[in-house]
């Protein structure tokens, strides 16, 4: 099985719009729901696995190739400096 895509997830509302549009893709994301103070979260069905974190860390993990993708507020995304793509306003 090939390395798990690594999506960068702030807690909060984001990360609860994020999680049911995976959920409404038939993914099963108990581990996710039942995280208590973990981290990092597997969806094994999607191979994907889940890192929260603050929102600047986000954009941090993405830059730096520990995740593969981040969602953030736009608002997030303005305050940082660099090159980002902004897939969905």
């Amino acid at each position: 099985m090939s390395k798990p895509l690594r999506i960068a997830l702030t807690k909060g509302r984001l990360e609860k719009d994020t999680v049911g549009l995976l959920e409404s893709l038939g993914f099963d994301c108990t581990e996710v729901h039942e995280k208590g103070r973990k981290l990092i979260l597997s969806i094994p069905d999607a191979n994907l696995e889940v890192v929260l974190a603050k929102a600047a860390d986000v954009i941090t993990y993405v830059d730096r190739g520990v995740c593969d993708m981040g969602v953030v507020g736009k608002d997030t995304i303005m305050e940082m400096p660099g090159k980002f793509f902004e897939i969905v306003n």
